[in-house]
């Protein structure tokens, strides 16, 4: 393709950015499997209360999977959340953004003042721990490292979450559940205030439904805790819905997410049929800075992963091809490596 005919197609004029060296990309796998004898239930919605991230906290200063900074002492717990999608056979569903937070070991959230508890009122205003964003991997999930939450009255102990699209709409705002038995056993360890009263079948928000809020959970508390979630959430199943003169109708649905991207990005798109898929990866000026080829993608949603972690900061370009028994099709787009 001609430079200036590489430009027009995205819109943008004579302008570039200078190549400053790049690693080959890595022949990732598709990520698109149906997950076999795996159960995606969705997580029952519940209220986001109590303290959200105000919005005085910028969400970028989030994005981390420690969510400790170092300073909230406890029992270690690494946790893991997968997002899948119940409308789709159980798929796996990359780059969602997964928001976390949940009282330290005393009983408080960050963030707030004004907090009543064990030690009295407390004022957090301006702290972020125990706060995190991350978005879903090639799997699907986002795994966090932090510790295991205290407790406060009216509450058993929980774990807040809320999920968004690419594009940042709410997907689900709802709460992790803890097994009462190691509830106890971790109340008994930390010794703030004795055992918790409100259990998982008596709490005001898991009374109804904690059976399906239930992290699994291993460990103990002399080293740490692990526990997981698998989440279904209900996102459709794409159709085949625009029908340009690039794409053919073939297929639809180009995006790449997250945008802007930081070490990895993916690229999804919706294939008509079984098709050979050519992405490149381009500088402004069309120069080719990497590319990803699969053979023999079935028709469907696909998703392919990109390492973008040693390309500088700035706009990009990707463009989609598709060779089918129809023709050969193709698409061109933006992104952002932030």
């Amino acid at each position: 393709m001609k430079r200036k005919d590489f430009l027009k197609r995205i819109g943008l004029g004579a302008a570039a950015i200078p190549f400053l060296g790049f690693k080959d990309v890595m022949d990732e796998p598709s990520n698109q499997e149906v997950l076999e004898n795996m159960s995606c239930d969705p997580l029952p919605a519940e209220t986001a209360g109590p303290y959200p991230a105000p919005s005085s906290i910028t969400s970028s200063t989030l994005v981390r999977s420690d969510i400790t900074e170092g300073t909230q002492t406890g029992i270690p717990l690494n946790f893991s959340i997968t997002i899948q999608n119940i409308d789709n056979n159980c798929l796996a569903v990359a780059g969602l953004r997964v928001d976390v937070w949940h009282c330290n070991k005393r009983g408080y959230y960050s963030a707030y003042d004004g907090q009543p508890g064990i030690d009295g009122t407390v004022n957090n205003a301006g702290t972020t721990w125990l706060r995190g964003i991350q978005y879903t991997d090639s799997n699907g999930t986002v795994n966090f490292t932090s510790i295991y939450p205290g407790w406060y009255t009216p509450r058993a102990t929980h774990i807040h979450i809320q999920v968004f699209d690419s594009s940042n709409n709410l997907l689900l705002t709802s709460q992790l559940a803890f097994p009462d038995s190691i509830n106890s056993t971790v109340d008994s360890y930390y010794a703030t205030s004795g055992t918790n009263s409100f259990t998982n079948s008596n709490d005001m928000v898991f009374s109804d439904s904690y059976t399906d809020e239930l992290m699994t959970i291993s460990g103990d508390t002399t080293n740490g805790y692990t526990a997981s979630k698998t989440i279904g959430i209900s996102l459709g199943v794409l159709g085949v819905e625009e029908h340009s003169l690039e794409t053919g109708g073939q297929f639809s649905q180009l995006k790449a997410f997250p945008n802007p991207a930081q070490d990895e990005v993916f690229f999804s798109f919706q294939l008509l049929q079984t098709a050979n898929v050519q992405l490149n990866i381009m500088s402004i000026s069309g120069q080719q800075l990497g590319q990803i080829i699969k053979s023999d993608l079935s028709a469907g949603l696909q998703q392919l992963a990109y390492d973008c972690s040693q390309l500088p900061a700035g706009q990009y370009a990707f463009e989609l091809v598709v060779q089918n028994i129809s023709g050969t099709f193709r698409q061109q787009k933006l992104f952002i490596k932030s």
